[in-house]
């Protein structure tokens, strides 16, 4: 039975489900970090600062915890590829990752509090997508699935289908790698020195 209150430091519905998936009691405290693709940074550094900080913005607001926090992009050929902005942009991303390849990148952090004792971890997962007809995109458009989403899609939902081959974690995909972060939580959750 772990010992520290778990934190998850994000309200997005698919981390919440992903993280009950694995059995554990946890508490919702949102981040307060503006979550921004700046210029020229290498993707994986990008993921592991974002879940950095938003880890470290929740641990300043509590004690005796163990915080879990990620941060997931979408990374092409032509770049780095976020939420869309508006619904003209959702139709960008998704004309260019059609019949193309990209990567979901995630960082996770785990951070104990008041310690702040922290691993952070990359996933990637890489993922093959189908060709996609515009009228396919204007309607999968219309669902709203996409607007929330780092490369206007969602694996688990209509957006799957889209999909030809995936290759690694699909929960990565989804959001929250599921085995890379159990390995990080064995860590802390009964470490008295966290």
């Amino acid at each position: 039975m772990p010992k520290k209150r778990l934190i998850l430091a994000s309200t997005s519905p698919r981390r919440i489900v992903l993280l009950k998936s694995l059995g554990y009691h946890f508490d919702i405290i949102p981040h307060d970090i503006e979550e921004c693709i700046h210029g020229n940074v290498l993707p994986t550094e990008l993921v592991l600062n974002l879940a950095f900080l938003k880890a470290s913005d929740v641990a300043r607001r509590v004690c005796d915890a163990v915080i879990v926090s990620a941060d997931t992009i979408i990374v092409h050929e032509k770049g780095i590829l976020g939420k869309p902005k508006d619904v003209s942009d959702a139709k960008r991303i998704l004309s260019i990752l059609s019949n193309s390849e990209h990567d979901v990148i995630s960082g996770v952090c785990v951070m104990a509090s008041p310690s702040r004792k922290k691993m952070l971890r990359i996933e990637r997962t890489h993922i093959k997508m189908k060709s996609i007809k515009d009228e396919e995109i204007d309607r999968y458009i219309l669902t709203g699935e996409p607007m929330d989403k780092a490369g206007a899609y969602a694996i688990q939902g209509e957006g799957g289908k889209f999909i030809e081959k995936i290759d690694g974690s699909y929960s990565n995909a989804v959001g929250l790698p599921l085995e890379l972060l159990q390995e990080m939580l064995n860590h802390f959750m009964n470490d008295e020195n966290a």
